[in-house]
């Protein structure tokens, strides 16, 4: 890949983006800076919640909103071309129940868990469950080509009454198959064959390939996409090679990558589990709601959490394994999403040695560019999704081993011997093209930011502004920081009265809807949307019900804060109303 300097200059062709709220259901997403990539707007990972209202609406699937839907969130939403995918293979089994419907999964594996999940429901309640592979048959003449694997894929085929069970472990896993995946394997349907221990199940491919014909047009991207995975380790590599004196460099056999970021978060999980059977792990700080399901999914013997992430936490914690309290790993985030605070690295790396227990540290809020903390933890988690893409158009997730690590022979081992590959070769092709300017554009939102941290701060309608140059944590947070580094793009806000918070959302000009770290920039009441169903248990731990979180983008900054303060003068005017 060459100097990160030199590969991450401004890309010249990228339009300028204009502040602007969109249509309810429309994706989050601007053009490509690239002409040659024109995705659909069902590639989005983020969809148009333009008001309070519609939020609400969306956890809590009501009609006239999940019908103006184009997209979602891939790992909360099937999106348009999974569901076709679906009914294809329905249509195939000529399974014609309405109450029966199915999910598909990139690997055996993930299949077979989800099934296993369903099992004892099924049973209990006498409802249909059952697994089909689809696959290219050998007598294919392309069985030959490496890449052709990618069209084969798991349906699980189960009742509506399971639905909710096999879309919690979709959400949570991030194991489910991907948009572009699922395109694919629509293109080559009708030359799979599928299987399955039902022998109604088991169906010859519609189609046979011509054996004069050369291979697909998808040939060239397939045959690219290991050296495309490499080019992107490389990358990440240098990336998240640290800058102080005496660190080994991070080589790409220390990156690990994955379809998205949870999946990879599920993924250490499960293998650090391995390592250590009937062992703790301590969920410290307060750590995004998919997070926390993931460890309590996994066979950890208990979780240990301290939502608060302050200095009394790990005096607690430290009282406890001064006892003889053992843990295992330590889950945390750096900084947190929401609260944006930052976590004691140093002393939590020091209770690590001495205790002997793993660090697995998530830093998608800031990433590389702006932190240099790989020294103080065992692995650190990202998600590529957000400002590492930045296009809003493709989901994936990165580990990093820190190679000086005590652990890292264990983990790497750990991690290789249950690692999938199921990171699809379009979507790494996608996230590849995107991330190349990423220190530019990580640089660009900061500038961006911190004249708006200053802005709420100083409003009198608001209350606290969460943000790590801020946070009573900052020094924490400064201490990591990199030379050419900054305080991030993603701050919360907190309204005097949660009617301003919402009267506010619903009258700004911005995008706004799920996910982060978009270059363009994006807002969502956080708590109405990841925490909706325990939204009366969450504000006791900093994260009231109407807190906004604002990811902010690549504006023009004059035109950014007029439109934002625009907005806060609204809010002035319905409070001095209701005064």
């Amino acid at each position: 890949m060459g100097d990160i300097g030199a590969i991450s200059q401004p890309c010249r062709r990228m339009p300028p983006i204009t502040p602007q709220a969109l249509p309810l259901g429309k994706a989050n997403m601007f053009p490509s800076h690239d002409p040659h990539y024109l995705i659909s707007g069902d590639q989005s990972v983020s969809v148009s919640l333009p008001t309070w209202e519609s939020v609400i609406g969306l956890s809590r699937k009501e009609d006239w909103v999940m019908e103006k839907l184009a997209c979602s969130y891939p790992r909360f939403y099937l999106n348009k071309e999974v569901r076709d995918l679906a009914d294809a293979v329905l249509q195939r089994l000529q399974i014609n129940d309405k109450n029966i419907t199915c999910m598909m999964f990139n690997s055996p594996k993930a299949g077979e868990e989800c099934a296993s999940l369903l099992q004892a429901d099924s049973v209990e309640k006498g409802l249909r469950l059952e697994v089909a592979r689809f696959f290219i048959p050998a007598e294919s003449n392309i069985t030959k080509f490496s890449g052709v694997h990618w069209a084969n894929f798991s349906a699980v085929i189960f009742h509506n009454d399971l639905k909710k069970t096999a879309m919690g472990y979709w959400r949570d896993t991030g194991a489910g198959i991907s948009t572009r995946h699922a395109s694919f394997c629509l293109e080559e349907f009708d030359y799979l064959d599928s299987d399955s221990v039902n022998p109604a199940l088991r169906t010859p491919a519609p189609r046979k390939r011509n054996s004069h014909r050369g291979l697909p047009e998808y040939a060239t991207w397939m045959q690219n996409a290991p050296a495309n995975q490499k080019r992107l380790q490389s990358f990440i590599a240098q990336l998240a090679t640290s800058e102080h004196p005496g660190q080994s460099a991070v080589t790409p056999e220390d990156v690990f990558l994955y379809p998205n970021g949870m999946n990879a978060i599920y993924s250490l999980s499960e293998s650090l589990a391995s390592l250590q059977t009937d062992s703790q792990v301590v969920a410290y700080g307060w750590l995004y709601p998919e997070t926390v399901e993931v460890l309590r999914r996994g066979a950890w013997k208990n979780i240990l959490s301290f939502k608060d992430g302050t200095e009394t936490d790990l005096d607690q914690l430290e009282n406890m394994l001064q006892f003889g309290q053992q843990i295992h790993a330590l889950f945390c985030e750096l900084p947190s999403n929401i609260k944006l605070s930052s976590p004691n690295l140093r002393r939590i790396r020091a209770l690590a040695d001495e205790y002997n227990f793993i660090v697995a540290c998530d830093d998608t809020v800031v990433g590389y560019v702006n932190i240099d903390a790989l020294p103080y933890v065992d692995v650190m988690m990202s998600s590529l999704t957000k400002t590492f893409s930045g296009s809003s158009n493709v989901t994936g997730g990165s580990l990093v081993i820190n190679p000086n690590s005590r652990h890292s022979v264990r983990i790497q081992a750990a991690l290789s011997s249950n690692y999938g590959n199921n990171y699809f070769p379009l979507d790494l092709d996608t996230l590849l093209h995107n991330c190349q300017d990423i220190a530019w554009r990580v640089r660009k939102c900061n500038q961006n930011t911190l004249p708006l941290v200053d802005l709420f701060a100083k409003h009198p309608s608001i209350a606290q502004v969460n943000h790590p140059s801020i946070d009573p944590t900052a020094h924490l947070y400064k201490s990591l920081i990199r030379k050419d580094g900054g305080y991030g793009n993603v701050l919360s806000i907190i309204f005097h009265y949660p009617s301003s918070a919402e009267h506010f959302y619903n009258i700004l000009g911005i995008c706004k809807g799920s996910s982060f770290g978009t270059n363009f920039t994006l807002a969502i009441p956080y708590v109405q949307l990841a925490n909706y169903w325990n939204r009366d248990k969450v504000p006791k731990y900093g994260v009231p019900q109407h807190i906004i979180r604002i990811s902010v983008g690549m504006e023009d900054i004059l035109e950014l804060t007029q439109t934002i303060s625009k907005a806060l003068d609204e809010v002035m005017k319905l409070e001095s109303k209701s005064a």
